[in-house]
This record gives structure tokens, C-alpha cells and sequence, in this order.
């Protein structure tokens, strides 16, 4: 009797679904979230059997900033679209944004740049 099995643990991220008409609580620009699922699953016969260390992030469109959604409130958004995220319901994942932000033209520059490249606002 031959015996083979094949099976593998992964890390997934599962894009969700995006919230509308938000105000960014980083930079108080209006705009969207995106919301994803992170976790990490179990394959069997490259089907997936079993998933743990589920984790929610929401990234804002109008800065990129990062934050961590309340595991309560993803479950709900993830059954529901029209969930509604509050601020209260998030937490900052990284501190420093990896480019700047221009408040006249909304534009992601680089962190070099003290003018924007694309209206000549000052950063």
C-alpha cells in the first residue's frame, strides 16, 4: 500500500469589497476604503480545508494609509457591503507613509520632493 499525501500551509490576502463615502481619519481626505482579508490557510490536495489568523486591513484611497479593522466589524462588512466603518473601528498599522501627500491635487509624491511635481504645491 503506497501512501501520498500532499498538502501545504499558505498566507492569503482576499480583496473584499470597498466602502464608500469615508472620511480618512490620517489625512481627513474624503474618499473610499478597501478592505481585505488576510489569513492563512491549510491546503489539502490543493483544496483549501481549513483557515485561522483571519485579520482585516482597510487601506484609504485618498492617502494609502494602512489600518487594522476590528475583527467583529470584517466579519459583518464581509456578510454585508453596506457595513458601515468607523473611525473607532480602526487602527493604524504603519506610522510612516512610504511618499507624501499633496493636499492641493491629492497626488502620492515621493518622500525627496518638498513641492508637488504635478500642481507645484508645497508638501
Amino acid at each position: 500500500m503506497f501512501f501520498f499525501a500532499v498538502f501545504g500551509v499558505e498566507n492569503k490576502d482576499e480583496f473584499i469589497g470597498t466602502c464608500n463615502n469615508a472620511v480618512c481619519p490620517a489625512c481627513g481626505g474624503n474618499g473610499y476604503y478597501e478592505v481585505h482579508k488576510s489569513y492563512t490557510c491549510l491546503h489539502v490536495f490543493f483544496i483549501p480545508t481549513f483557515k485561522w489568523n483571519a485579520r482585516y486591513f482597510v487601506k484609504a484611497s485618498c492617502c494609502g494609509a494602512f489600518f487594522e479593522l476590528d475583527p467583529v466589524v470584517g466579519k459583518r462588512f464581509e456578510k454585508d457591503r453596506t457595513t458601515e466603518i468607523r473611525e473607532e473601528n480602526l487602527r493604524r498599522v504603519n506610522m510612516r507613509q512610504p511618499f507624501k501627500y499633496c493636499p492641493n491635487c491629492r497626488a502620492n509624491v515621493a518622500p525627496e520632493y518638498s513641492f508637488c511635481p504635478y500642481c507645484g504645491g508645497k508638501l
